[in-house]
């Protein structure tokens, strides 16, 4: 089992589109940004390195339709590790704790200064593995 954040998303009225409902596009920034709520918390209990994580593939399943003024449950989590690269996946629940939508992807981990894939430090590793 691999550690899992919820970051709660509220929808706000400007994530809505012509057909009032949260646009398919919304999603994938709110799974973006359960993302980076997952390394920020492993950046805050580590030092800052140059190693930064890519996405270099996104799946996605909209699953029921979200309007404004809900709250979403999202739930961030790492499903496979490899060597460079790590898949992640995302539950997006509304109020009524149904699923709305859910989403993988896989992120590779490159060094900033020379845009190359690097293993996995040791200590993310053992981050993600503490539940």
């Amino acid at each position: 089992m691999f550690r899992t954040i919820i970051v709660q998303q509220a929808v706000v009225w400007g994530d809505m589109d012509a057909f009032g409902h949260v646009n398919n596009v919304v999603f994938l920034r709110y799974f973006e940004t359960s993302r980076v709520k997952y390394f920020e918390n492993y950046m805050q209990s580590n030092e800052a390195s140059s190693i930064i994580p890519v996405v270099v593939s996104i799946q996605a399943q909209y699953k029921k339709q979200v309007k404004y003024p809900d709250l979403l449950e999202v739930h961030c989590s790492i499903s496979k590790i490899g060597n460079t690269s790590l898949d992640m996946e995302a539950l997006m629940y509304n109020q009524n704790k149904e699923l709305v939508f859910s989403a993988q992807c896989t992120v590779v981990m490159i060094q900033k200064e020379q845009a190359r894939p690097v293993a996995i430090p040791v200590s993310l590793k053992d981050w993600i593995h503490a539940c």
